[in-house]
């Protein structure tokens, strides 16, 4: 639905309050403008200007928390932490110019912040100079000029304050800079005119490397005046920082000299005076005192103004006038003190707040910026006499933080600009109370620069801290989803909450129950529920609105208070939680000697034993300005010097007589704040550096007035002056004797001549209040236990004597014995001192400790000593005292229940169980002293003095007695902690001591689980009731540390909020803390577990645990933190013990779910299949060997449930390979070797039939050496077995295509060998490894037959591999297999399997091969005849195998008779048996054909059952069916069956029932016909080939010789196993045995050859010939296979050609070579005719045919056979077209001769050409001659070739020129016809023959002919037969012919490197072979001449 942006709907009218602040900033800018435009109009408006001003200041933008200063926020609110509620209106301070802020507010905020001030400042500078102006103009008198000057100071120091605060919104303002350096020079602070300068001119942000920017007007202008301002100070260094101005600019300098002072009407001091006062400047003389303005409303800022004072003028820092006096001016309490400023704010209504930003005056804005250069130094005394840890660091904070005005002179006005501007504004102001306010919130941190950042500040960064935007704004960028999806969303995540929340609480209902349980088995107590814990939990972090019965609820119970304590500490964690949690000291490491607070020995004794604030109810805290603002008036009522100020201030503080004293008690007399109310670390601090800093002028004032006193009264004056306050000399007493025992103290590193000092100044003080106090007694009357300074002063006085060693330690002990006598005698009064930090408390408990502690000093001094080195010395001495000690302990803790922790039985004993107190006492009589000091002694103490003890027995290495301890610290600590001491301190106080015993206690259990976990002794030492006490320990811990889980809970689920944290220190430091808390958590369960397994195994007999408990606690424990995601914490220590536990679960119910958790947690493998894992977000460990065996028993059990198919698919397949990656195969040792070379010798012996028949009764084995071991372990657990059969597992389920590598083959080889190796009693390992040989057997012959044909040697020993391990396989099985379902269905897969493999190996293409032992030869020794070699044993035959392989086939029957594929099996072998009947003469008894009838009809059956109707889809199986109808067609053709029967057998296959039955055998063709037509319509994807061939034999076999018999085989075949171009086409079925199809094939091709043959097809038997040659990977025994189809292709063309055998032989055994040549070339010029080529005779076709087949021979048959039918088809081509050719050219010659020209010119005949040769007969003989040359067969194959080749077209034939003719006048004849056609083939020379063939290198292996190769081809004849030649001539050509023939052996032709033309080359199909691809007709090929 679409919503218009501008339109707001009514519904939403509540959001328009977004809008609030956009309009309060635009009304504040109207008001500035309105006053800007006053004050812009002159003097006349400057009245409208004030109040517009005013009214701007009054705005509500100036009460934002983001209109502060930075420097306020700092100081406001500690380390600028803002809190949660108003975190979104948290505002980033940016630079004025900014073009928007930090949280999105409008630009205008920042803007006119920065522009308010500063015009506001400048507005009262202006009115300055108006009003000075008219002063000058008017005259005024001396009364009225002091009055102006003191107008001008203030108005100066007003404007002052509004500047800066501009500076701090920007100050990148130069020219304000300038102004506020000439306002510092007015003022006369020369420290601030030069800071303001050297602002200006500080050009350090510029990059050294960047180009520098010119200088300013206004730095020049600053430059200049900055180094006149240092050649006043004579401050030469600093000048020579200063850049020096250039020549250029000195003159702009000067000609602008007038103009270079920004604010000239200001007045200048004179130059000889820089430092001195404003008031100073207009008389010399002290009319007034200088007002010392205090920056905060609190006692310890007066102090330490007053101190900053007299250390600059101890330093002569200051330049004071002598007779100065000094006034107190305090800041107002509604503007400068805020208590809670946030609660302010949220507390009122935004016209109502309070603003904040109004309290800054100037020494509020001085302390903002560092003159940590210039601060004043503190003496080493003052270093070192501080009362806290902190102390030190706040005081040099403070100091260091001190303000650059401090040298100013009465120039601090009494009120700040915004004070002056509420003065004078009407209306309320909301006040805040300043008693609530805290030293700490005033603390101020120095800003190194001007340019702050936000880290500088240590503001919060990266958090969107802006308001949220209107309505409007935020439809601009996003759509709201409507509300209904909203509360959709919102319910969701509630109800996802809830469930969260009530599966926690079902988790821990669960664990405390079992924990309870068991516990109480042991007689602890421990809380069985947590709901109430919980409920008190979401209370703290969600409380209801309704809090009123909060607090009785949370001191109702110490358990209570405890978890809620922590619990609240959890929700508002703060970076100090953090620091007390993760850095406080803990108890320490004893290894390293680090003590409880990182010291140890005596130093920490002192310290712990000494005295410690007494118990109850914390004192009140004194008020910052309780009686402050008397005390300032004081000041304003006389004169008072810097040091009369200072006694004032400390004389308020320590005299019970000072104005608004405390009260002790009602009907006591007034106390001093010293005595009566709590200081703050501040307060103290600074009191001890005044009382150090003034001790001279304090003492003489005092000392004086004493004396005075005393003089009077002894003279007798009534006018005798007033004594002075011995409370305040007893209490400055008793504060310079804290000082010197802490300057004392071992820790100090104070030096020894400071100590002397404050020795001798303790010494004097000591002396003064002696003579005090003893005046004091002397005149008033005052009873007894009311004389508190007399009691104070004598025990201070026994500590002076203590501390300062003047007297003996027995005197010093007599003297607090006599002291606690007459305490005891007074009622044991008691003395509360709780600023003093060395004597907190006077009381007779107080004097106990005393005397224990100076008793026991020489036994603790002993023990501390760093000379005792005897641990047995000091564990004799030391470890009954802390016995007894403990159990004598008063911090009982109450049980979670009932009972009190540690309560004491009439049986109890410890570890020392034998030594009582008596007998104790009576051995040492230092005891009791010991005990009483123990006994009072704080925790700390006692805690120390167990570490030593524990360093004792680390020293011997004795850790169950390091443990004990370790428990009886812990017990120590969680008494403590239940103690009252501990709960009735304050809230705030006792979180943050429970962190630091917490912390502690992480330490002490982090080492106590080490120890119990790494040394199975080290809870020897602890007997029932140390466990018990240390049980109940722990189950108090837990129970307290569940408040932490709780909250911890809601804060992961998200119903509670984390605590903010500022930044991203603080952040990391509290996931710190908290991971550490988690440990903790951790640590205690864990630690838990363990003491609960030992008692249990202490109590064996009794039994209250069992084991099943145990793990059960452990189970739950691991429920209850894993979902948390503790687990992972702790270094996994509680899975780590769960894994140890392992063994124990497996009798656990649901065992399996935990543990698989657990190793998902540990290792992060996933070893259940199914299991939904929880996420418990733990990091995967390393797994290593061990641990990886531990878990193998696991892995096999899940292994085992699942079948293998489902175990490679599953992620436990995953989880094993990555276990066996860590575990490996076992190492070769000789044992090992042994076994491995005995299998191996096993494998490679033949297969013997005897071993075979005894496999079958479980005979058989092997010679193995037992092993032991690991490896062996893990074999018998079936791992490596595993592995093996996962490997072939995965090769089985691929799905192959192509052939691929068998890597897992090779693996499952590995391994199962490995298994056997380790022993080899494994049935199902002999099993896998049979089943990996045949896979490989099927690997090497799948896909290719080149290993049946090339390499079967291998594939036999692959086969006998296989053989044997099913031999041993079913030997073990007989002897070790399991009688169980599973196993005896595994069996009956090995008895299928094994068959399986003896049928195959004996039926082709194996063909028995894997059973002969030829090659296994034996020596024998003969007895007569010798030695000799012969066959180990007779194989088996194949009937013997065939029967071998029926037994096991029917042994598999037994189990699983419902198997097709057994019956099948059966069936072929019973009708293998039956077949060979015939063959085999052995006298075997041969089965009937019924057992293989009733086999294959039973697998019929079994197929029909399990037909699987839900895929009708699926092929069908067709191999019984098939077989059974071949069988029984065999059966009829053999006439051993009749048709009827046939019929009744067959009618069980479904397909054979659609065929009507017949009678008549003749009607049988028909009907098998029809069956198997029916089976191949089944077979939809023609994957089935025989039942192609099984009726194209069915036909052919019913009429062998009838013609249309071998077509209908023929058309049978044509479609689906041989193409139109004869390719084959057969697969290997699914159920077919590897390799079989290759035999099929060849049997196809066989048949198909032979029906070709009959049908004298040459043609169809040329292109299978191109088939079977181009490839043959497809057809077993290739090479038999293409010398049956060349043979019988010969045969074919011998018969078409009617060509004799061997009839080159007669016909060219008489012609000459001559002749041979010359009728050879008339039979290819008559070839290559064109008339002859369009014929295509019949004696040219085959010679071509015959050609090509020799060509795709290529030597693979021998060509011998293939030469010869050429030579004899040339040589009958020779004989028939010889004679004719002749014939033809006689004729020609003859009718040349009757021309009349050729009579004319014949005078000569016996030079005229003889007639041709007769035609030569094979009866003719030849006329004798000397030397007859024969007819080579290499010249009759080349002629051969020639013969059939295509004449090459002349690119331009040559035509006879019609020329007159020449003398013989003869036609052309057709020879010279031919021989110009040769000629345009290509010119060569007299040697050239016709182009040999491509394959004439396969004459070489010709044997045809005997005649010598240097005679077979003679010199080619003249073109012109009829010129006669000479005789010689004639013996010159047949030589030269001879030695050309010699010369070309092979290489036949002439022309080398050149190349023939050769057109129309006949196409040879076969690529692979070295034939090339043939061109079609009229293509063109190259070929060189070696080629031709």
């Amino acid at each position: 639905m679409f919503t218009a942006l501008n339109i707001e709907p009514e519904s939403d009218s509540e959001d328009e309050i977004d809008n609030s602040k956009e309009i309060q900033i635009e009304e504040a800018l109207k008001l500035y403008q309105t006053a800007l435009k006053f004050h812009s109009q002159g003097p006349q408006f400057f009245h409208q200007a004030e109040e517009a001003y005013k009214a701007l200041f009054r705005s509500e933008v100036f009460t934002y928390l983001e209109s502060l200063s930075e420097a306020q926020r700092v100081e406001y609110y500690d380390n600028t932490t803002v809190p949660s509620a108003t975190a979104d209106e948290e505002f980033t301070v940016e630079s004025a110019p900014a073009a928007s802020s930090a949280d999105g507010t409008p630009s205008t905020l920042p803007q006119i912040l920065y522009l308010s001030y500063k015009n506001y400042g400048h507005f009262l500078l202006d009115r300055l100079k108006h009003r000075s102006q008219d002063s000058r103009d008017q005259g005024l008198e001396q009364a009225q000029k002091t009055s102006a000057h003191k107008e001008i100071s203030e108005t100066i120091n007003s404007s002052l304050g509004y500047l800066v605060e501009a500076l701090d919104r920007d100050d990148t303002d130069l020219e304000l800079w300038r102004q506020l350096a000439r306002i510092g020079e007015s003022l006369g602070s020369t420290r601030l005119a030069r800071f303001c300068l050297e602002v200006v001119v500080d050009r350090d942000d510029i990059s050294a490397d960047a180009w520098p920017e010119p200088l300013g007007l206004q730095e020049v202008f600053a430059t200049s005046r900055l180094k006149s301002l240092l050649q006043r100070l004579n401050d030469d260094l600093s000048e020579s920082s200063v850049p020096t101005l250039s020549r250029k600019q000195q003159s702009l300098v000067q000609s602008l000299q007038a103009h270079m002072d920004p604010l000239p009407y200001l007045p200048t001091p004179p130059p000889e005076s820089p430092s001195r006062e404003h008031a100073d400047l207009v008389s010399h003389k002290i009319t007034e005192p200088q007002r010392m303005l205090v920056p905060l409303r609190t006692w310890s800022s007066c102090g330490k103004e007053i101190l900053i004072r007299l250390q600059r003028e101890a330093q002569g820092i200051s330049d004071v006038s002598c007779g100065v006096g000094y006034v107190l001016i305090l800041p107002v309490p509604t503007l400068t003190t805020y208590e809670k400023p946030l609660e302010v704010t949220k507390s009122l209504e935004p016209s109502e707040s309070v603003p904040l930003n109004k309290g800054v005056n100037v020494e509020q804005t001085r302390c903002k910026i560092d003159v940590s250069n210039n601060s004043p130094h503190h003496n080493d005394t003052s270093k070192d006499v501080r009362t806290s840890p902190d102390a030190s660091s706040k005081r040099s904070v403070e100091l260091a933080t001190s303000g650059v005005l401090r040298e100013t002179h009465g120039l601090a006005s009494s009120s700040s600009p915004a004070k002056k501007m509420d003065e004078e504004a009407p209306g309320p102001q909301e006040t805040v109370d300043p008693g609530d306010i805290q030293e700490d919130d005033a603390r101020t941190i120095t800003l190194p620069t001007r340019k702050r950042s936000n880290e500088a500040a240590e503001l919060e960064e990266g958090e969107d801290t802006g308001r949220s935007r209107s309505k409007r704004i935020k439809a601009r960028t996003s759509i709201e989803e409507p509300t209904s999806r909203k509360d959709a969303a919102a319910k969701q995540l509630e109800l996802y909450q809830q469930g969260e929340l009530r599966f926690y609480d079902l988790l821990d209902e669960q664990a405390f129950v079992q924990s309870s349980k068991l516990l109480s088995a042991f007689g602890v107590k421990a809380a069985q529920s947590v709901r109430e814990l919980k409920d008190q939990v979401h209370a703290v972090v969600k409380p209801p609105s309704d809090s009123s019965g909060d607090a009785e609820r949370r001191t109702r119970d110490p358990h209570d208070t405890l978890g809620q304590d922590l619990a609240i500490s959890i929700h508002t964690w703060d970076s100090e939680m953090s620091n007390i949690f993760l850095h406080s000291g803990g108890f320490g490491d004893p290894a390293n000697g680090a003590g409880v607070n990182r010291n140890s020995g005596l130093p920490v004794f002192l310290e712990q034993s000494g005295a410690r604030p007494p118990d109850g109810p914390p004192k009140d805290v004194l008020e910052d300005d309780r009686g402050l603002e008397s005390f300032a008036e004081s000041t304003r009522q006389k004169w008072m010097s810097l040091d009369q100020l200072a006694f004032a201030w400390l004389k308020a503080l320590l005299s019970p007589d000072a104005n608004e004293s405390p009260s002790l008690s009602p009907g006591v007399s007034p106390a001093s704040t010293y005595e009566a109310l709590l200081w703050s670390d501040t307060l103290k601090e600074t009191v001890v550096q005044l009382l150090v800093i003034s001790d001279d002028y304090i003492f003489n004032i005092l000392l004086d007035g004493l004396m005075q006193t005393i003089g009077a009264d002894v003279v007798g004056d009534s006018k005798k002056p007033r004594c002075p306050d011995p409370g305040m000399i007893q209490g400055i007493f008793e504060i310079h004797l804290d000082i010197y025992g802490r300057i004392t103290n071992p820790n100090s590193e104070v030096d020894v001549s400071i100590r002397t000092a404050q020795r001798d100044r303790l010494q004097r003080w000591a002396s003064l209040a002696y003579h005090a106090i003893e005046y004091e007694d002397e005149t008033n009357e005052t009873v007894a236990s009311e004389d508190r300074l007399s009691k104070r002063f004598v025990w201070a006085y026994a500590v002076l004597l203590n501390l300062c060693e003047l007297c003996p330690r027995d005197l010093v002990i007599s003297y607090f014995q006599g002291f606690k006598q007459e305490l005891d005698e007074l009622g044991k009064p008691m003395i509360e001192l709780c600023n003093n930090a060395i004597m907190p408390e006077i009381s007779t408990e107080a004097a106990e400790k005393q005397i224990s502690r100076l008793t026991t000093m020489d036994f603790f001094t002993s023990v501390f000593s760093p000379e005792n080195n005897d641990p047995a010395k000091l564990i004799q001495s030391l470890e009954p005292i802390l016995e007894i000690s403990l159990q004598r302990d008063q911090h009982d803790l109450p049980t979670l229940g009932q009972t009190n922790f540690g309560s004491k039985t009439a049986g109890e004993s410890s570890f020392l169980s034998q030594v009582s107190d008596s007998s104790l006492l009576a051995t040492d009589s230092r005891a009791e002293q010991m005990l009483q000091f123990l006994d009072k002694a704080s925790l700390p103490m006692r805690l120390l003095l167990w570490r030593k003890l524990i360093d004792a027995y680390s020293v011997i290495q004795y850790p169950p007695r390091i443990l004990s301890c370790y428990m009886r610290c812990v017990r120590l600590i969680i008494g403590y902690l239940y103690s009252s001491e501990h709960l009735d301190t304050s809230e705030d106080g006792r979180r943050k001591e429970l962190f630091r015993w917490l912390r502690c206690l992480d330490e002490l259990l982090t080492w106590t689980l080490a120890l119990a976990m790494s040394d199975t002794k080290s809870l020897d030492c602890m007997d029932e009731l140390n466990l018990q006490d240390a049980m109940q320990a722990l189950a108090t811990l837990q129970y307290i540390l569940h408040s932490f889980v709780v909250v911890d809970d809601l804060i992961r689920i998200g119903l509670g909020d984390p605590p903010k944290q500022t930044n991203n220190s603080t952040n990391t430091a509290y996931a710190s803390a908290m991971t550490r808390m988690r440990e903790l958590v951790i640590k205690v369960w864990t630690l838990q577990y363990i003491f609960i397994r030992d008692s249990a195994s202490q109590r064996s007999d009794d039994g209250p645990a069992t084991n099943e408990d145990l793990i059960l606690y452990l189970k739950l424990t691991h429920k209850l933190l894993g979902p948390r995601q503790y687990c992972k914490l702790s270094n996994k220590v509680l899975l780590k013990l769960l894994r140890d536990e392992i063994p124990r679960i497996d009798n656990l119910v649901d065992s399996e779910t935990d543990s698989a958790q657990l190793i998902f947690d540990l290792y992060g493998l996933k070893i259940l299949p199914g299991y939904s894992y929880e996420d418990h977000d733990c990091t995967a460990e390393t797994l290593d060997r061990q641990n990886a065996i531990a878990i193998i028993d696991r892995a096999m059990v899940q292994a085992n449930r699942l079948n293998i198919k489902d175990l490679i698919k599953s992620e436990l397949r995953t989880t094993i390979e990555k276990m066996q990656q860590v575990i490996k195969t076992p190492k070769s040792t000789a044992s090992v070797l042994h076994n491995r070379r005995v299998f191996n010798s096993f494998l490679r012996s033949p297969i013997n039939p005897l071993n075979l028949y005894r496999a079958m009764h479980g005979i058989g084995d092997l010679h193995f050496q037992d092993l032991r071991g690991e490896s062996v372990n893990i074999a018998n657990k079936g791992w490596f077995f595993l592995q093996g059969y996962l490997a072939l597992a995965k090769y089985r389920s691929q799905r192959r295509t192509t052939p691929a590598g068998a890597d897992e083959l090779d693996v499952a080889l590995m391994f199962l060998k490995c298994d056997i190796e380790q022993g080899y009693e494994k049935w199902e390992s002999w099993y896998r490894l049979a089943q990996v040989y045949d896979a490989k057997i099927e690997e090497e012959t799948l896909w290719t037959a080149d290993k049946l044909n090339s390499n079967m040697d291998d594939i036999s020993v692959l086969q006998r591999n296989a053989i044997h391990c099913y031999t041993m396989a079913m030997a073990t099985a007989e002897r070790c297999a399991e009688p169980t379902f599973d196993m005896s269905q595994k069996v009956a897969d090995l008895h299928y399997d094994f068959a399986a493999r003896m049928y195959g190996s004996s039926r082709e293409p194996f063909a028995m091969e894997a059973f002969s032992v030829d090659k296994f030869t034996k020596h024998f020794n003969g007895g007569r005849v010798g030695t000799y070699q012969g066959k180990p044993f007779n194989p088996i035959t194949r009937h013997g195998a065939w029967k071998f392989a029926s037994g096991l086939l029917r042994r598999a029957l037994l189990q699983k008779p419902d198997n097709w594929m057994i019956w099948y099996m059966l069936g072929k072998c019973y009708w293998k048996m039956y077949k060979c009947r015939k063959i085999d003469s052995s006298g075997n008894d041969h089965p009937s054909f019924e057992p293989a009838i009733t086999a294959f009809k039973t697998a019929i059956e079994s197929l029909l059952e399990r037909r699987d109707n839900k895929h009708p889809e699926k092929e069908p199986v067709l191999e019984p069916h098939y077989k059974l109808v071949s069988v029984v067609h065999k059966l009829v053709f053999a006439e051993e069956l009749d048709a009827g029967a046939a019929c009744k057998i067959l009618d069980i296959t479904p397909y054979a029932r659609r065929v009507p039955p017949i009678q008549d055998p003749i009607d049988w063709e028909g009907y098998v016909l029809q069956v198997l037509k029916a089976l191949r319509s089944a077979d939809k994807s023609n994957w089935h080939h025989r039942m192609v061939l099984r009726a194209a034999r069915t036909i052919y076999d019913g009429s062998p010789n009838d013609h249309m018999a071998l077509l209908g085989a023929k058309c049978e075949l044509t479609p689906q196993i041989f193409t139109k171009t004869m390719s084959i086409q057969v697969w290997k079925p699914e159920n077919e045995r590897v390799g079989r199809h290759f035999v099929y094939t060849t049997r196809y091709v066989e048949f198909f050859i032979k029906l070709l043959f009959e049908l004298k097809d040459s043609a169809g038997i040329e292109a299978v010939e191109r088939q079977i040659r181009k490839k043959p990977g497809k057809f077993f025994k290739h090479t038999d296979l293409w010398n049956e189809t060349c043979m019988m292709h010969l045969t074919l063309l011998r018969i078409k050609g009617a060509v004799p055998k061997d009839y080159s032989d007669s016909a060219f055994k008489n012609i000459s070579h001559d002749l041979f040549v010359q009728n050879a070339d008339r039979l290819e010029a008559w070839a290559q005719l064109p008339s002859t080529t369009s014929r295509k005779l019949l004696e040219l076709e085959i010679m071509r045919e015959a050609i090509e087949l020799k060509k795709t021979n290529t030597n693979l048959m021998k060509p011998a056979v293939i030469e010869d039918f050429i030579a004899d088809l040339y040589a009958l081509i020779y004989q028939r077209k010889t004679p004719e050719l002749i014939g033809l050219e006689n004729e020609e010659e003859s009718r040349s001769r009757m021309r009349v020209d050729h009579l004319m010119n014949s005078e000569n005949p016996a030079t005229s050409t003889p007639s041709p040769d007769p035609v030569s007969k094979p009866d003719d003989v030849a006329p004798t001659r000397q030397r007859i040359r024969g007819v080579g067969r290499k010249e009759i194959q080349k002629r051969a070739e020639a013969l059939v080749m295509k004449p090459v077209t002349a690119a331009a034939p040559a035509k006879t020129p019609k020329s007159p003719a020449p003398t013989n006048d003869l036609p052309p004849t057709p020879r010279s016809t031919v021989q110009v056609v040769i000629k345009q083939r290509e010119p060569r020379n007299d040697n050239s023959s016709v182009p040999g063939s491509l394959h004439d290198s396969a004459d070489d292996e010709s044997e045809l002919s005997d005649v010598d190769a240097a005679s077979e081809i003679p010199k080619a004849r003249p073109l012109f037969p009829n010129l006669g030649e000479s005789k010689s001539e004639a013996d010159e050509e047949e030589k030269e012919g001879s030695e050309h023939e010699t010369e070309r052996g092979d290489d036949d032709g002439a022309g080398g490197g050149q190349y023939e033309r050769v057109e129309g080359e006949e196409e040879v199909d076969d690529p692979g072979d070295g034939e090339g691809e043939g061109e079609g007709e009229g293509e063109e090929t190259y070929h060189t001449p070696m080629e031709m």
